[in-house]
């Protein structure tokens, strides 16, 4: 029985304010009564004094199954709002309504325990680990769901498996996570952010996922991987239906690290590394390149280029700078580099407020080289410095805010000449041209123009560049229980402001080069005579500068239900949102003008004894590039799951399969279909005279010249949404006591409406240009998966394995091309990215030369090519049977670049203090053509480029070999073979599959009779690589390239050496 005291709040005031002295309530406590009759007033029927005689205080301390206490528990009196969170001792107290209460405890990776209190005051706890972690809560689509709950496609992984000396986290991600697709195109320090797909490519146009940080669309590449408590990928329509056009590629889901009860908790790490190419391009030396220049124009009848005697006092080797035999890449290079890295996080908090602030300092050097006597710094490096804090207050018991922050600040500092000039130019320049450089300082070169331009002096001589970036995020969360209305609802809104600045300068210049007199090298006391090949005007540093930056606004307020009702459970989210982005920096007005979208998000999931699920989301989305009647579209998604485990007829197996679980979800999702901003307005063009002008209309089968008037550059079309129907069918068991657990999805994807130029339309009607509409349709199918086991030997040594796996295909339905003549022509029914080109049966041999004269003609018996050919050149196949290779016998011949199939899989183990862990990653079914200097050597008008090693397997009359790596050679751009060699076709189509030891750490933490010592609650250090060891048939340059001859700036692995404190 309760029995209440009521008590009038004027009465009690007007006590207060005559126990109060006059001289005290004229001052410093007026403020403190004015607050209480505020309180008094605003809640008039409150019973700010009852009293209930049957409540009990309960006190205790929670442990985990180590017995080591456990901060931050929750305990919850049941079906009550009343609850607590346990301190860093894992101590707490709860007052609950009677002996007869039920408490719950519950926390992340542990069973959920319910106690009843039966009039006990104390009740310790030790809590059980929980292999499955049903109830874990994961990050969804706005919002968190009990994992046994959901019923979309999603994939995580622990935030600790991403801490890796590497200074972007995409890097990291392919086959580390089921699902995703990740290629890394490059290793330039600062730009080396890899390609991202979710389940592949199933688009034309952007295809890049959504990267969602704290709930707001930011970069991935500049997160600090030790400041991530949470990483998921949201992949099927159930799970990214409620992000619209922002979620069509799949979602990528980040969660910040937030403050736990307790002490202050410190961590330190720093590590110092190593770094080194991970493969480079071979070439041929000085002697090599000679001969086989030789054998280029020799073969094809023409005179040898360099004289034997030149050869030999090249080979000599004792007159360099009239004889030079340089390796480029060498001298560009360095051998190693340098990586480090230094952190510091503190966390802690009271039960009302808890923190968490972090600090990273990043810094690598590149392996290009410097020269010691310039005034400046040419050399590659780059730094960043981040920051992160988050702050939660609860304000009241119902309230809560959160306010965080995050940013870095980079800065790079590079060579004055792009990169890829620099690679150019080092396989362009053959390695006996000219010395590195002259003695004085004076640069070699040989063209009148600048051509030909010295590798050594553009990475070393020839100024620098720099670039300052600085980034600063800003989110605000207020969250609010409603439940004064209802049990389990709650209103949460979300503001976050965005701002990005660079600043790019380069300062350059060019010296003047030089070349020895031929005729007349020395003077006549031994000095070097040069004469001057190229006058520079621009020899000192010179200043151009280009800034930019963005702004970006973010709000959201979403209504939130979750309440269960006995074996029922329910919940209900209903959100708008809203976003703006300003290019600060805009070019023109079109991109100047603030892109905006906004949208309205909903889902209700109901769920029966945790066996049955079933989740609607539906997303309603405007965006401005869409025609005004299409502006908005309306993208609803199903889902359903069925826990057969907890079924009672399953009892019999549950000694051996723990959960199993099967889902499916059914959906459409919308995207931007690939058009440009107000593709529904068509644009015009002025002539308004002259040779350069590009308006005006031109008439005749030859074009003439334009008359003055108004042409439609662009014509506006109804431009409207694409959709995608996404349907994925999963299965999650787990076996052997939860040491097993696989997770396998089949998922198709169609999507109809991209943005594409018709292609079908005949110029004879009169239109300026193709119009453009939403013609695209691509199907991509695939399946993906995630393997987990973990077990305990001995009690001591613990192993585990992982392994996931991502494969898809996709094909083209339509895509605005007219019937072709030919069945192989018609790209529909291909890969979205397919390799198209020649097919290469085989080089011609001197059999096939039937007639004898030397050369492959009709008379031989084969159709022509491109120009003249003769044994050792590429034959190719005839599709069409015309008698003549042309463009109608090119056909799709691979998939492209990005593999189908992506997998990873690593190897865990602790005994006592040690653990160690590998990871492996591979990619299957992707290719590339390879072209170009080095690989095509002796091109161009002059035969320039260098010569890869693997030329050396070369088609010669001595070596009649059909399937030589490299055809028979030629030089120059017009001689015998050079064309029709270096067409696009199988021949020069090259896998570029790979496994890779992507990640190998070995580490000891030392025991606390050590640490205690000292004042250290842990101490671990450890030694750690990435991208160690590569396994591949393509053994040119590392694979991941984005190169068709390597001439990138190449991946780089790392060793480094590390420890971890913890106080």
């Amino acid at each position: 029985m309760m029995k209440k005291l009521h008590i009038d709040s004027h009465l009690l005031l007007g006590q207060l304010l005559h126990a109060v002295p006059f001289g005290v309530r004229e001052k410093r406590n007026i403020k403190l009564v004015a607050i209480l009759f505020i309180i008094l007033n605003v809640y008039p029927g409150q019973n700010l004094f009852a009293f209930q005689e049957s409540t009990i205080s309960i006190s205790g301390t929670i442990t985990d199954s180590q017995g080591v206490p456990l901060p931050g528990v929750n305990i919850k009196e049941l079906n009550t709002t009343n609850g607590t969170l346990s301190d860093f001792d894992g101590n707490y107290t709860i007052t609950v309504k009677s002996g007869n209460a039920v408490l719950v405890f519950s926390y992340v990776g542990m069973k959920t325990a319910q106690i009843p209190v039966k009039g006990e005051s104390e009740i310790n706890i030790q809590m059980a680990d929980d292999a499955q972690s049903l109830d874990e809560v994961v990050l969804v689509g706005y919002g968190k769901q009990k994992k046994i709950s959901v019923v979309g496609a999603q994939s995580t992984i622990k935030a600790e498996e991403l801490e890796l000396p590497v200074a972007n986290l995409g890097t990291m991600l392919a086959g580390r996570i089921s699902g995703i697709t990740g290629v890394q195109r490059d290793g330039l320090p600062g730009f080396d952010g890899a390609d991202l797909w979710i389940r592949g490519i199933s688009t034309f146009g952007n295809a890049s996922p959504l990267v969602l940080v704290d709930g707001v669309e930011r970069s991935l590449d500049n997160i600090n991987p030790r400041d991530i408590a949470s990483f998921s990928i949201l992949k099927d329509a159930s799970a990214t239906a409620v992000y619209g056009i922002r979620g069509a590629n799949g979602v990528i889901l980040i969660e910040t690290k937030r403050g736990k009860l307790g002490k202050p908790q410190v961590t330190l790490d720093y590590y110092e590394g190593v770094s080194y190419f991970t493969q480079v391009p071979e070439i041929v030396d000085g002697i090599q390149y000679m001969n086989l220049a030789n054998e280029a124009l020799t073969t094809r009848g023409l005179v040898p280029r360099f004289s034997q005697e030149y050869i030999d006092n090249t080979a000599a080797g004792d007159q360099p700078l009239l004889y030079p035999n340089v390796n480029w890449l060498d001298e560009v290079f360095n051998d190693y580099g340098r990586n480090r890295q230094a952190l510091v996080n503190v966390s802690g908090g009271v039960q009302d407020a808890q923190y968490y602030v972090s600090l990273g300092y990043y810094d690598e050097t590149g392996l290009f080289v410097t020269d010691g006597l310039e005034s400046y710094d040419s050399g590659t490096r780059f730094k960043r410095y981040n920051f992160t804090s988050n702050l939660t207050i609860d304000i009241t018991k119902t309230t809560n805010i959160n306010v965080g922050i995050q940013g870095y600040l980079s800065e790079g500092n590079y060579p004055g000449v792009d990169v890829g000039s620099i690679f150019g130019a080092a396989l362009e320049v053959s390695p006996v041209e000219y010395p590195v450089l002259y003695p004085g300082g004076f640069v070699p070169g040989k063209s009148a123009n600048g051509g030909l331009r010295n590798p050594y002096a553009d990475v070393a001589l020839r100024g620098y560049r720099t670039f300052n970036r600085n980034k600063l995020n800003t989110n605000l969360n207020i969250g609010q229980e409603l439940t004064f209305v209802t049990e389990g609802l709650s209103v949460n809104g979300l503001f976050a402001f965005d701002t990005y600045n660079e600043q790019n300068l380069n300062r350059e210049k060019r010296e003047s080069t030089y070349f020895v007199d031929q005729n007349f090298p020395y003077t006549e006391n031994g000095e070097l005579v040069l004469n001057e090949t190229f006058t520079s005007n621009s020899q000192f540093l010179g200043y151009d500068n280009n800034n930019g930056g963005n702004r970006r606004f973010y709000s959201q307020v979403s209504l939130n239900y979750d309440r269960t009702f006995s074996k029922h459970s329910v919940s209900a989210l209903l959100l708008v949102n809203r976003q703006d982005y300003v290019d600060a920096f805009a070019g023109d007005l079109v991109s100047g003008i603030p892109f905006r979208s906004e949208g309205l998000a909903g889902r209700a999931t109901y769920s029966y004894d945790e066996r049955y699920f079933f989740e609607v989301n539906a997303g309603y989305n405007g965006s401005e590039n869409f025609a005004p009647d299409n502006r908005y579209g309306f993208f609803p998604s199903v889902a359903g799951g069925w826990v057969i485990s907890n079924e009672k007829f399953f009892k019999a197996f549950e000694e051996t399969i723990n959960y199993l679980k099967i889902r499916y979800s059914d959906g459409l999702v919308g995207s931007d279909s690939g058009a440009p901003r107000f593709a529904y307005l068509s644009t015009l063009n002025e002539y308004s005279g002259g040779a350069a002008d590009n308006g005006g209309y031109t008439y005749g089968s030859n074009g003439g010249n334009p008359i003055r008037g108004i042409s439609e550059a662009r014509t506006g079309v109804n431009v409207r949404w694409a959709e995608a129907r996404k349907q994925d069918l999963g299965i999650e068991v787990n076996l052997f006591d939860n040491d097993l657990s696989i997770i396998f999805d089949l998922f198709k994807e169609r999507t109809e409406g991209a943005f594409l130029n018709r292609s079908d339309i005949p110029n004879y009607i009169g239109l300026s240009s193709d119009p453009s509409g939403n013609l695209g349709i691509v199907e991509n199918k695939g399946f993906d998966g995630t393997i987990n086991y973990n077990t305990t030997i001995a009690q001591e040594l613990k192993l585990g394995f992982r392994g996931t796996f991502t494969y898809n295909k996709n094909k083209i339905i339509s895509n605005g091309v007219p019937e072709q003549p030919f069945p192989w022509l018609d790209r529909r029914g291909s890969n979205l990215i397919a390799s198209v080109g020649y097919v290469a049966e085989r080089l011609f041999t001197l059999e096939d030369d039937i007639d004898g004269d030397g050369f492959i003609t009709p008379e031989d018996g084969f159709p022509t090519q491109f120009g003249r050919i003769q044994p050792g050149d590429i034959k190719y196949t005839d599709l069409n049977n015309d008698g003549q290779i042309d463009a109608f016998d090119r056909k799709v011949l691979g998939e492209g670049d990005v593999p189908a199939l992506t997998y990873g899989f690593g190897l865990t183990a602790q005994y006592k203090g040690f653990d160690l862990s590998l990871f492996f990653q591979g990619q299957k079914y992707s290719s590339r053509f390879i072209s170009g200097a080095g690989i095509q050597p002796f091109g161009g008008d002059g035969g320039e480029g260098t010569v890869f090693t693997a030329t050396l397997d070369r088609w010669t009359p001595e070596n009649n070999d059909p399937y030589a790596f490299s055809p028979r050679l030629s030089y120059g751009s017009s001689t015998n073979g050079n064309s029709n060699n270096r067409q696009d076709s199988s021949w020069w189509l090259k896998d570029i599959d790979f496994l890779r030891l992507k990640t190998a750490e070995i580490g000891y933490t030392f025991s606390s009779n050590i640490t205690d010592k000292v004042g250290i609650d842990t101490f671990r250090i450890y030694l750690r690589g990435t991208n160690l060891l590569t396994f591949s048939n393509f053994d040119l340059w590392d694979p991941e390239l984005n190169t068709r001859n390597g001439s990138v700036y190449p991946n780089i692995s790392v060793f480094a050496l590390g420890g971890t404190f913890n106080f």
